[in-house]
């Protein structure tokens, strides 16, 4: 909706059966008001509703993705979850009533403390986090009307999705973009779902994301509770793409280097890169949180927060004479060594020992009533934290220090996250697309010859890959970590891969189809008219045509990096289908291009490489050897998982006694399907060495 279409709107309208009271915000798609419904007797109901924007009715496509929206929050009924009331379409303009949460989220929370200069109390930070797992246990494990399982990922946790109500309540909001198993409109993998900065790792790169995506994110939102201060934050958002890719946490460190190694434990787990090395469930996350509250002594619930959030949001300076105080009880008591942590905890939110469990003493800690000589460091810890205002760094360099760095507190960057203050959905507005930094994709490369990398000196080692194989090539040099040129040739046909510690990282190709425009074009992505006009804007770019596709809005940055990733991969592939032609490495050589690090995984692409070889290829391999006997060699350079195709690697390796001939495995299987899948882990298991034909 336009400037001009915001202010001709007239407040108080009538919308079907409901009244708008007041927009809360407007974006691209989507506006959302504060609303009320009314019936006889005086009957009225305060509300939200959000509804698509006129000029989006007529997209089939987002319509569509909006009633999905719709019917999956519906079938989702839980005291932790923002309920949706109604939808429906008045005049074709679609919209859906949902539950009107009166308070504020925890960006709102965050951005106020850090105006105020203070510190969500750490057990309320821990009690955010457990309500929030508690909504996605039942979202994650969440049945439709049949019974069967929906497989619901949110996808998009983040503070200004957790609502936090007047009573201490927290529910998380805005499944808009959640993802089910069997949802009518499919999520395409190369499609930005998620803010960036709380994104999982395998959501950047496009993976498939289960449940464990969401729990990382909790970790992310837990991390700047306690930190109050954004944990991934960059000058561009690629460089924020590819702190979350790494998963690299250092600002944890830096600003939340005072927690207690059992919180520090329980954080870090849940920020793991592998999604096998977090919390598995929702569930074992919230449980540890749980444990490590219970340990600690700590008890918080709803009336702790609300005391706090009713102080924070007073603007009288009695309440921050309140804050104040809280946090000099804590050191003092901390300090002072025998209180029960309960009582301490009280105390911080707002409270006295009239919060505490009336049943218990005021002091008891045990049969001395001392406190745990544990719980001292972990409240003297608290104290400090309570007791000092966020750190500050030097503001000396202001042109290249993020907001989040200079002022020491929440960004007001209303552009990558919206706050609702009040509890609403929040819609992004729409931004005009910055020049970033996009390396690896150059125009050179796009409109000049072919010019190959290949230093002037003989190769460290070469040879035909009809003795040995780009596959194995590949696993050799990555089991290594070799850094270097690898590069192929075939009847005029030029392909350079350059490889950093054993993964590829860019391809150059003789071929003109194969350079990343091309590739664009041939996927889809660009029309040929868009890829001219990008062309012909190089010289403004310097000559980078990822700068200008981002620069003109044609892609977004996350677009850049996963579409040059799949590129690069796709190339890699094609070289494992060569029979003919010959190999050479060149050790050390870098591309003398500028390049950003993709973070490919080689031993993924040798799974996905041997899962598009054809059969006839395969037939042709083993037909020499059909009285060969295959035996596993049980060596452990590499685990038949890391190729990531599921478990037929490693069944396959196991079946392989040394007892049977290759002919007699073929018989054994009837069905053209698992013979072929039985020749592919088997070739893949000899090209990288874990099998052999004796």
């Amino acid at each position: 909706m336009s400037a001009g279409g915001a202010a001709a709107l007239q407040l108080p309208s009538q919308f079907g059966r409901y009244t708008l009271l007041e927009r809360l915000a407007v974006g691209g798609m989507a506006e959302v008001f504060r609303a009320k419904i009314s019936s006889s007797h005086g009957f009225e109901k305060v509300l939200v509703i959000k509804r698509i924007l006129p000029h989006l009715a007529a997209d089939a496509t987002f319509v569509s993705m909006f009633i999905d929206e719709a019917k999956l929050t519906a079938q989702l009924t839980h005291p932790k979850i923002v309920q949706i009331l109604d939808f429906g379409d008045v005049l074709g303009q679609y919209f859906i009533a949902l539950e009107l949460v009166e308070g504020t989220d925890a960006l709102g929370l965050l951005r106020t403390c850090a105006q105020k200069r203070l510190h969500v109390p750490r057990h309320l930070a821990l009690y955010i986090a457990n309500e929030v797992l508690e909504a996605l246990d039942y979202a994650h494990n969440a049945r439709d009307m049949e019974g069967k399982p929906m497989h619901i990922v949110h996808r998009d946790i983040s503070p200004s999705n957790i609502f936090l109500s007047r009573r201490g309540d927290v529910k998380l909001g805005d499944f808009g973009i959640a993802h089910a198993q069997r949802r009518e409109s499919k999520t395409q993998a190369g499609t930005l779902k998620g803010k960036y900065g709380y994104m999982s790792p395998e959501q950047v790169v496009g993976q498939p994301v289960d449940g464990r995506s969401d729990l990382f994110a909790v970790g992310v939102v837990l991390a700047e509770l306690l930190m109050g201060r954004r944990l991934f934050t960059a000058p561009n958002d690629l460089d924020v793409l590819l702190m979350v890719r790494d998963a690299r946490i250092d600002r944890l460190g830096k600003y939340a280097r005072d927690l207690p190694p059992g919180l520090d434990r329980l954080l870090r787990r849940a920020l793991r890169k592998d999604p096998r090395e977090r919390y598995q469930t929702a569930a074992a996350f919230r449980d540890a949180i749980g444990d490590y509250l219970y340990e600690t002594g700590q008890r918080v619930g709803p009336p702790d927060l609300r005391a706090f959030v009713e102080d924070l949001f007073d603007e009288t300076p009695v309440a921050l004479e309140r804050l104040q105080k809280q946090a000099r009880t804590l050191a003092s008591a901390a300090a002072a060594g025998p209180a029960s942590p309960v009582v301490v905890a009280a105390e911080l939110a707002g409270g006295d020992q009239t919060n505490a469990d009336p049943s218990m003493p005021a002091n008891d800690d045990g049969p001395t009533g001392e406190m745990p000589p544990e719980i001292a460091p972990l409240l003297a810890a608290e104290a400090r934290l309570a007791a000092e205002p966020p750190v500050e760094p030097p503001t000396s360099h202001v042109a290249l220090t993020s907001v989040d760095e200079l002022g020491g507190g929440w960004p007001e960057d209303e552009q990558k996250e919206s706050s609702s203050v009040r509890g609403f959905t929040p819609i992004s507005r729409p931004q005009r697309v910055p020049v970033l930094p996009v390396s690896g994709a150059s125009g050179g490369k796009e409109v000049g010859r072919f010019v190959s990398g290949a230093p002037k000196r003989p190769p460290d080692s070469a040879g035909d890959v009809s003795v040995i194989t780009p596959m194995r090539l590949f696993c050799d040099l990555a089991v290594a970590g070799e850094t270097g040129l690898l590069k192929f040739e075939l009847a005029g046909t030029v392909k350079e891969i350059f490889l950093v510690s054993g993964a590829p990282e860019s391809v150059n190709s003789s071929l003109p189809s194969e350079r990343f425009g091309e590739y664009l074009v041939a996927k889809g992505v660009l029309g040929q008219g868009d890829l001219d006009l990008t062309l012909s804007m190089l010289p403004h770019y310097n000559g980078k045509l990822g700068d200008t596709l981002v620069a003109l809005g044609l892609l977004r940055p996350l677009d850049v990096f996963r579409l040059l990733s799949q590129q690069v991969r796709d190339r890699v592939i094609e070289v494992f289908g060569w029979t003919e032609g010959t190999f050479s490495f060149y050790r050390g050589v870098t591309n003398a291009k500028d390049s950003f690090p993709l973070g490919l995984d080689t031993f993924e692409i040798l799974g996905a490489g041997v899962v598009s070889l054809p059969a006839e290829l395969l037939e042709q391999k083993f037909g020499p050897l059909l009285d060969y006997t295959p035996i596993a060699t049980k060596r452990a350079r590499v685990q038949p998982e890391a190729f990531r195709i599921g478990p037929t690697p490693r069944e396959v390796s196991e079946l392989l006694d040394g007892q049977r001939t290759l002919r007699v495995w073929l018989d054994h299987f009837s069905e053209p399907e698992e013979r072929l899948t039985f020749l592919r882990s088997l070739y893949l298991l000899v090209e990288t060495d874990l099998a052999l034909l004796d």
